[in-house]
């Protein structure tokens, strides 16, 4: 890495971007934590019909 002067802006261009969707992603889960949204495996399933679907099913089994 960094020993062909020819490609050297091309591996420093992709180092910034990998660091800045790292960022990215920390800062999103920080803000979702602060908010108190959901983070994790339920956050897909919190907002969709499925999921919901699947929470109704299992309080009318269980009762909550």
């Amino acid at each position: 890495m960094f020993q062909n002067p020819d490609t050297l802006w091309i591996e420093i261009l992709v180092v910034v971007l990998v660091i800045a969707f790292l960022l990215l992603l920390l800062i999103r889960y920080i803000y979702k934590k602060e908010k108190g949204l959901p983070t994790g495996e339920c956050a897909c399933c919190a907002n969709s019909k499925k999921g919901n679907n699947l929470l109704k099913q299992y309080n009318k089994k269980y009762h909550k």
